[in-house]
C-alpha cells in the first residue's frame, strides 16, 4: 500500500495538476487526498466521458490532466477517448480501478463481466496501461513509464488500480451544512418564428464570427456546426470536434478552468447537448467568469438525415439556470441573437444562448481539410503566443 500524498506529491512534480473523474470506493482516500491538497484542483464530473473531455480541454490550455473513475464507467468514456483523444492526440493519465478483479475480493454483481473483460478493453482500445503502484519505491518509475508515453505519443496512458492499493485517508473537507435557502426561477419563452422562417445555422454562425474577438477560443460540436465554421472563417483559435458527440461543452469547460481571463464559447446542438445534459450542472458548479454556450437548435439530428432530436419539447434555458448559469436566453430572432452575442463579451459568469433555428445546410458544404491533432497544435500554440 501506498500513502495517497505521496503519489499525489510525485503527480505535481511531473506537473499533473488538474485532477477530474467520478466516484469509486477504490479511489476514496486518493480522491480525498486531491480534495484536500490546496496545490492540487479536483474538478468532479458528471460522467467518466465528461472527465476526460474536461482534462483534454485543460490540456490545450497547458495543463496535464489525470482522470479517475471505476471501470464500470469505463464504457462512458470510450467515445471521449476513441473520438477526441486519439484524433486530436490529447494525453492523459487515466487511473482506472479493476472493480470484480479475477481472483480478487468478492464483488458487486455489475462487475461481474467488466471485470475480466477490463484490460482486454483498454487493449481493444489500443490503451497503454500497467498496474498501479502498489509500493512507494514504485510510484517514481510508473509515473515516468506513463510521462515519456504521454510526451512520445500524446495519447492517453492508463493505470489500473487494484482494492486495497492506497492507504485509507478520511476527507477533511466539510459539506456547508447550512441551508440551501428559497430559491425562485422564473423564464419566459416567446417563439414567435414557423419554423422555415428562422435563420439558418449559416447566419447564426456568421453573427458569432462578427462578434468574437481574436482572443475567444471556439469549440464546435461535431458534424456540420463544425463544418460550416470551418467553411465560413478557419482562424486559430477554432476547434473543430470530430466524433465525441455532446462532448464540446465539456471539452469547452477544461479549456475555461484554466484560461479564465479568456472568453471560451462553445458551440452546441440539440441533439449532443441532450446526450451529455449533465455537463451543464459542472458548468454551473464551477462557474467559470467567461463561458458562453450557444445552443444552436433545429430540432433534428442535420448531420444523419434530420431525424427529429424530440428538443422542441426542450426548454434548454431555464435547464441551465437551474443548473447555475448566471444569465440565460432563448430566442428565435436573429436580430437578439446579434445583441446578445456582442453584450456576452462583456459579461461575467457562465451565459447560455438557446437559439432556435432551421434545419439544412449549404449545398456546397465541405469538410476541415486540416487534421484534427493539427486543429489542436495550431489552438494550443495560439493561446500561448497570445496570452
Amino acid at each position: 500500500m501506498i500513502p495517497a500524498q505521496k503519489f499525489l506529491d510525485a503527480c505535481q512534480s511531473y506537473q499533473f495538476d488538474f485532477f477530474s473523474g467520478t466516484p469509486c470506493s477504490y479511489l476514496k482516500s486518493l480522491t480525498n487526498t486531491v480534495i484536500d491538497t490546496p496545490s492540487l484542483n479536483y474538478f468532479a464530473a458528471t460522467n467518466e466521458g465528461d472527465a476526460v473531455a474536461m482534462a483534454c480541454g485543460a490540456f490545450l490550455a497547458g495543463k496535464q490532466g489525470v482522470v479517475m473513475f471505476q471501470n464500470s464507467g469505463l464504457g462512458n468514456a470510450v467515445n471521449a477517448l476513441t473520438s477526441l483523444c486519439y484524433p486530436f492526440r490529447i494525453p492523459c493519465l487515466l487511473i482506472i480501478t479493476h472493480r470484480g478483479e479475477p481472483g480478487g475480493p468478492p464483488d458487486e454483481p455489475q462487475h461481474e463481466l467488466m471485470g475480466p473483460v477490463t484490460t482486454d478493453l483498454l487493449e481493444a482500445l489500443k490503451l497503454e496501461w500497467e498496474p498501479f503502484p502498489e509500493s512507494p519505491k514504485r510510484i517514481e518509475t510508473v509515473l515516468q513509464h506513463a510521462d515519456r508515453y504521454m510526451a512520445e505519443h500524446q495519447l492517453p496512458y492508463v493505470l489500473v488500480m487494484r482494492h486495497g492499493t492506497v492507504e485509507a485517508q478520511a476527507l477533511r473537507e466539510k459539506k456547508d451544512g447550512r441551508p440551501i435557502g428559497q430559491r425562485q426561477f422564473s423564464f419566459v419563452e416567446n417563439l414567435t418564428r414557423p419554423y422555415s422562417k428562422r435563420a439558418s445555422r449559416t447566419e447564426a454562425l456568421q453573427a458569432l464570427l462578427k462578434n468574437k474577438s481574436s482572443r475567444d477560443v471556439v469549440i464546435a460540436t461535431t458534424g456540420k456546426t463544425g463544418r460550416e465554421l470551418y467553411t465560413l472563417e478557419d482562424a486559430p483559435n477554432h476547434l473543430y470536434m470530430v466524433g465525441s458527440m455532446g462532448s464540446a461543452s465539456a471539452l469547452a469547460l477544461g479549456v475555461a478552468l484554466n484560461a479564465p481571463e479568456r472568453r471560451v464559447i462553445a458551440v452546441d446542438g440539440d441533439g449532443a447537448l441532450l446526450m451529455r445534459m449533465g455537463n451543464l450542472a459542472s458548468v454551473g458548479t464551477f462557474r467559470p467568469q467567461h463561458f458562453l454556450h450557444l445552443l444552436l437548435d433545429n430540432e433534428t439530428h442535420d448531420s444523419t438525415g434530420g431525424q427529429r432530436s424530440f428538443s422542441e419539447n426542450t426548454a434548454f434555458a431555464p435547464i441551465a439556470q437551474a443548473c447555475g448559469y448566471a444569465r440565460i436566453y432563448s430566442t428565435d430572432d436573429l436580430d437578439d441573437l446579434e445583441q446578445l452575442l456582442s453584450a456576452s463579451a462583456e459579461e461575467t459568469g457562465p451565459t447560455f444562448i438557446h437559439f432556435r433555428i432551421k434545419g439544412g445546410s449549404p449545398e456546397t458544404l465541405g469538410r476541415p481539410k486540416i487534421k484534427p491533432f493539427e486543429v489542436k497544435n495550431r489552438l494550443i500554440q495560439h493561446l500561448k503566443i497570445s496570452s
